[in-house]
């Protein structure tokens, strides 16, 4: 689940989006590991390839939901100085992508599944740029489209192709 924040007005908007749950996954992971290290170092478990192998795969994974899915995004839509502002924050580091709040023409939302969107938002150019790189698990679309009526564009409904 994804913390999906809102605050400002129509002219100056604020969106976070936070992967509350690929963090505490996370740390449920580095409290996993931290338990089997103090476990071998203690003699409370065998140092074997067993156990190393089993240290080595809880890492993986902890990196890999990381890496795919912790990534917390900044976006600034301001009306008065015609920017749209997006700040993404992961393991790979900070990207920053700027466009003209003026070219800005429509919001889609990809959905996945029931339950899994993602926002695009549409450019005059025919550049459509995802909020988020994955999917957000909402379980009501209050802040969608309170987002669509704040920059006063209607959002667009992408159903997944059904074979």
């Amino acid at each position: 689940m994804t913390l999906f924040l809102l605050s400002g007005d129509r002219y100056n908007l604020n969106l976070r989006y936070l992967p509350l749950m690929v963090w505490l996954f996370v740390g449920l992971v580095i409290y996993g590991v931290v338990d089997i290290v103090t476990r071998m170092v203690d003699g409370r478990a065998p140092a074997d390839i067993g156990g190393l192998t089993a240290l080595a795969l809880l890492i993986s994974l902890g990196l890999f939901a990381l890496h795919k899915g912790g990534e917390m995004v900044l976006a600034s839509f301001d009306r008065g100085g015609d920017l749209i502002r997006i700040q993404r924050y992961g393991m790979t580091g900070r990207v920053v992508l700027e466009r003209p709040f003026s070219e800005l023409v429509a919001m889609d939302v990809r959905v996945l599944r029931r339950s899994q969107h993602r926002v695009e938002l549409r450019f005059r150019s025919g550049e459509r740029l995802p909020l988020t790189p994955y999917y957000v698990v909402t379980f009501n679309s209050g802040g969608l489209n309170r987002l669509a009526s704040l920059l006063e564009v209607e959002p667009t409904l992408i159903a997944p192709v059904k074979r």
